[in-house]
């Protein structure tokens, strides 16, 4: 591993606008830069970069991190690439004797996209002399051009056929490891045979996996490569490299459910299509396709499997939408797929539909009050509420949480609290923002799901926060926060702690929780507090007044938790004499946290 010194010394060696900017121009925005988002598109620009920070945020599509993530996802580098990448630019060479294992890992990387890449080459070769298939490519409507465009190849019916691509074929451990070939007592075989081939590139254009469909009858219908160290069917979608171009133009994404119906599309011209592999949608999907464009359509069959797949897409949405964006199903008729119903109807008549699709609101309280029947009895408003609740529960867009709630309030004429509706608990009096150019002034209330999460949340943003107020007793009141807490809280604000008084900036924060088990955590409260406390018109004597209110209100909490396990069931006159002086004195604590 690189150690964790390094990548500290070089994220404080390296400017982040010098690297951003060799991509994206730059316009100085108060303290701040900003431009239009590299990431998604759009006409006015969201994408900032703080040089005191060392950090860069878009509030459109919520992309952010280091100098080290911006190179990652600007020119699709691993990790190790993006750190040499840095380190070069800086004129710094990487600790190399402590790294045999990333090289180790290197090696196997390169031999397993070197393997995947010949295969597809010759699967795609072999489609020149396989009639068979492209006589039902064609038939399909399929021409030459989006074939190569998408690699399209043919496995033939020999068993051991990438035994002419590869001379290694009985040993190499990159064949057995991508899933090319299987075997059985000691002998190997191609996994795929007599199939139309669809290799599978990640958002790199690199070929990770294969799906491969039967031209005639044959179980099963379609065949895709085993999970492996660099696939996963659960966090990719197939085509994306193929339309990526498009959908930054046309700003929506549609999602189907087979390589076919990808293809079809795109040689009818809807070219911002993608499909799942084979799976139920993810939440991993839907959140990574919203990343990258606001407007996401789901399109199913209209059978009951469509139907069944559709509702599995919503659960996977729920808690991924956000405010701003747009999720909606398209149900095609039934015994029509992607594929047929394009090729009978043509590109306008589909994105008539597409323009017409159902919102996922909509179709949510359509399914709940399908669900419960008679809406006039009170048996029937009583099940919508009790299937409602757990639902909404999961929405986590402020917005569009509260008017679903408002919609189902309507239909059984219950107060929002009795759907949900439970307001969150303030953990500071409103935060007033520094007025801006203009002269005026916006108020923003800053309240969190615990006054924990808002703590993160500040430390994050603000790590200078941590020498601007005695966080120590923190540690001494462990114990009791941690059974108020949850424990995976309590520890990340703890190390947040540790690492902010080391005087560490935000970028080099980020950094050392990369690939930890806080990773996604920290991440997700970046992103929400980047929203919160946006950057260039915040008054940090403002900021500082918070935080010192989060800590009070954290420790009025911790007293009263105190307080709840002295008597645990009893009263105060069975106190002992000690306990009894401990419970007063937390009490005065709380009517009068001055006299700590």
């Amino acid at each position: 591993m690189i150690p964790q010194i390094f990548i500290d010394e070089l994220l404080s060696r390296v400017d982040i606008v010098d690297v951003v900017e060799q991509f994206v121009p730059l316009k100085r925005s108060g303290v701040n830069l900003s431009a239009c988002c590299p990431f998604h598109e759009e006409k006015t620009p969201s994408f900032t970069v703080s040089q005191q920070k060392q950090f860069y945020h878009c509030f459109g599509c919520g992309a952010h991190g280091s100098a080290i993530s911006f190179l990652m996802e600007q020119q699709g580098l691993g990790f190790i690439d993006a750190v040499e990448n840095l380190a070069a630019r800086a004129g710094i060479a990487v600790p190399r004797d402590q790294r045999k294992d990333n090289d180790e890992q290197r090696k196997d990387s390169q031999e397993y996209f070197l393997s995947t890449s010949r295969a597809a080459s010759h699967y795609k070769r072999c489609l020149k002399d396989a009639p068979g298939a492209i006589n039902y490519l064609k038939a399909r409507g399929i021409e030459g051009s989006v074939a190569a465009k998408f690699l399209v190849g043919y496995a033939s019916e020999n068993w051991q056929e990438l035994k002419n691509e590869f001379t290694d074929y009985d040993d190499s451990t990159a064949l057995l490891e991508a899933g090319l070939v299987n075997e059985k007592d000691g002998r190997r075989y191609d996994r795929f045979r007599d199939r139309i081939i669809f290799p599978i590139r990640d958002s790199r254009g690199r070929v990770i996996a294969f799906g491969g469909r039967v031209i005639d009858k044959g179980e099963p219908k379609y065949l895709n490569s085993p999970e492996t160290p660099f696939f996963h069917k659960g966090k990719e979608v197939y085509g994306f490299w193929e339309s990526r171009r498009s959908i930054r133009k046309e700003q929506r994404i549609l999602v189907v459910e087979g390589y076919m119906d990808v293809v079809a599309l795109h040689q009818s011209g809807i070219t911002y299509s993608v499909a799942t592999l084979g799976t139920a949608v993810t939440e991993f999907q839907v959140a990574r396709l919203l990343k990258q464009c606001s407007d996401l359509i789901f399109c199913f069959d209209g059978d009951l499997a469509g139907r069944k797949a559709a509702l599995r897409a919503l659960e996977s949405s729920l808690g991924q939408v956000q405010d701003g964006s747009k999720v909606s199903f398209l149900f095609l008729p039934d015994g029509e797929d992607p594929d047929s119903f394009v090729r009978a109807q043509g590109r306008e008549i589909f994105e008539r539909n597409i323009a017409e699709a159902v919102p996922m609101s909509d179709f949510l309280i359509n399914d709940l009050t399908r669900q419960s029947g008679n809406l006039d009895s009170v048996e029937g408003k009583s099940r919508l509420a009790s299937l409602f609740k757990p639902v909404v529960a999961r929405v986590n867009a402020p917005m569009i949480r509260k008017l679903l709630i408002e919609k189902v309030s309507a239909l059984t004429g219950l107060v929002a609290f009795d759907l949900g509706d439970v307001p969150q608990v303030r953990t500071s009096q409103s935060f007033r923002r520094a007025p801006n150019v203009q002269g005026s002034e916006r108020s923003r209330a800053t309240s969190a799901p615990s006054v924990l999460k808002h703590l993160i949340q500040m430390l994050i943003v603000f790590p200078e926060l941590a020498r601007s107020a005695d966080s120590a007793h923190l540690l001494n009141v462990r114990p009791s926060l941690q059974r108020r807490f949850a424990a995976s809280e309590f520890d990340l604000l703890s190390e947040l702690l540790e690492l902010a008084v080391k005087q560490l900036n935000q970028s080099q924060i980020i950094e050392r929780f990369r690939g930890s088990v806080f990773d996604e955590a920290v991440l997700k409260a970046s992103s929400l507090a980047h929203t919160r406390y946006q950057q260039g018109s915040i008054d940090f004597n403002l900021v500082k007044e918070e935080y010192a209110q989060a800590w009070d209100q954290l420790n009025r909490l911790t007293r009263l938790n105190l307080q709840k396990e002295l008597l645990s069931n009893r009263t105060i006159s069975s106190l002992t004499e000690e306990d009894k002086a401990r419970y007063r004195s937390l009490t005065q604590l709380q009517t009068d946290p001055n006299s700590d």
